[in-house]
Formats: C-alpha cells, sequence, structure tokens
C-alpha cells in the first residue's frame, strides 16, 4: 500500500484501491455500513495505541435524569466504593429506563479546533478532516455533500455501554458515522461490540474493534455499543465521529 496522508514525515492512512473502493461503495448502498483494514499506516497505527495508552485527560461521560454530564475520569476512579455506588446506581437505572452511556472520552473536534493538540493525536485529527479522508468516504458513501467530519476519543473500561440509539440529532447534519479502533489483541468475548439493530430488536450484524479497523455507516440507524465484560484486560479504544455537510460552524 502507498500512503493516502502524510501529516510532516508522518505516513498516516494507508491508500485503497479503486476496485477495493468500488466494492465498499456497493456494499454500503445495500447495507448501510461497511469497514475498512487496515485503515492506518501499521506504524502509525502503534504510534497512536501507545500515545493513547498514556493519555492522562479523559472525561467520563454519562447521562444523569435525562442530561448529558461530564465528570474528571480520575477523580470518579479515586472514589471509594461507598463514594461511587449512588452513582453507577444512578447510571444504570437511567440504563433500564431507555438510552443510556458511560464511558470516557477526549474532545479532540474542540481541543484541534482550538489548537491544542500535538503529536499523534494532532495527526489523526487532522487526517480525518483532510479532503482525501472526506474524498474517500463522499466516494463510498454516496454522501457527496459531505463536507467536514468531527471526531473524539474514546475508552471503554469493563463495565463501560452504550445503549441503543441511532445518531440522528436534529441540526447536527450527520451522514455517516465512523469508529477508527485501536483496541490491541481484542477478542469477542471482551465486549465492546458494535451491534446493528433490526426493528425487531434482534441483533443484524455484530463487529468486533479489530485493531486499525475503520467501520463507518449511515446515520440514522439502529446501533449500540456492549458492554465492556470485567474480565477485559485492558479498555476498548477508539476515535469516533461524523462524517457531516452544511458549513462548519
Amino acid at each position: 500500500m502507498q500512503s493516502l496522508i502524510m501529516t510532516g514525515d508522518c505516513i498516516v492512512l494507508n491508500h485503497f484501491s479503486e476496485s477495493l473502493i468500488t466494492a465498499q461503495a456497493t456494499q454500503y448502498r445495500k447495507r448501510g455500513r461497511g469497514a475498512l483494514s487496515p485503515f492506518l499506516d501499521p506504524d502509525f497505527a502503534q504510534t497512536l495505541l501507545e500515545s493513547i495508552e498514556t493519555w492522562p485527560h479523559w472525561n467520563l461521560v454519562t447521562r444523569l435524569q435525562g442530561q448529558h454530564r461530564d465528570f474528571d475520569a480520575a477523580g470518579m476512579q479515586a472514589l471509594s466504593p461507598e463514594r461511587s455506588a449512588p452513582f453507577m446506581e444512578l447510571v444504570h437505572q437511567g440504563a433500564g429506563e431507555g438510552f443510556q452511556y458511560l464511558f470516557e472520552n477526549f474532545p479532540l473536534y474542540e481541543e484541534g479546533r482550538a489548537g491544542r493538540l500535538s503529536g499523534p493525536l494532532k495527526d489523526i485529527y487532522m487526517s480525518v478532516r483532510s479532503e482525501p479522508f472526506l474524498a474517500l468516504m463522499r466516494q463510498i458513501t454516496g454522501h457527496h455533500d459531505i463536507s467536514y467530519a468531527d471526531c473524539q476519543l474514546t475508552r471503554f473500561r469493563p463495565g463501560h455501554y452504550l445503549t441503543l440509539h441511532n445518531d440522528g440529532i436534529e441540526d447536527k447534519n450527520r451522514r455517516t458515522a465512523f469508529v477508527i479502533n485501536l483496541s490491541a489483541h481484542w477478542r469477542v468475548d471482551y465486549g465492546g461490540l458494535l451491534q446493528f439493530i433490526t426493528p425487531q430488536g434482534d441483533v443484524a450484524e455484530a463487529l468486533t474493534p479489530d485493531f486499525n479497523r475503520l467501520c463507518y455507516f449511515n446515520v440514522p440507524q439502529d446501533h449500540s455499543v456492549s458492554c465492556v465484560a470485567p474480565f477485559a484486560p485492558h479498555p476498548r479504544y477508539a476515535i469516533t465521529g461524523w462524517l457531516r455537510y452544511g458549513v462548519e460552524s
């Protein structure tokens, strides 16, 4: 493979043949989703993972009483079981009643636009917002009005999850969602699967977050991320975001 995008001297994204892109486009028209692997240059993917594994700045995100909330992840991790138990009970109560999520993130989109990123995180941020990547995704998805991308860094620890939803939010102008998986040596038993759900509530397809795999799918589309198992040896890491249309504000 040849490099598709370089940031400085760093090869970031792989090049894909026209025949492969055509096949992916055909599949996307039929199913509304697809995957490419390996998506990143292997050396860069490993460097990015190593950077993420030592990244210190994480938010714990969830919903409380129907409202999105952000907490300092390190501070929440340091709470005693006695102090964290009421919080977790409230979080899980929300999951039992409807849409809920519990995971950690870092806002690449906001930090990147503010010019506060460096190193591999800056490289991946710039790459998913670059014209070559956007053009590739326009070709595969058929959404020729895609004009920009946003993204976040996510970390799912054991017990973290994202319940059934479709990503369709008014005024967000989302065409396609994407996930760049960065979990090395992940097994299906560890959970954290990207699940696509039928109108009858069955799992139509479940994708393991294989290392260096790009998954993408139409918005809106019902999906969830299954709970990460308590015996998973390391977190589920990913860069997630949306390909959007219109003028970036």
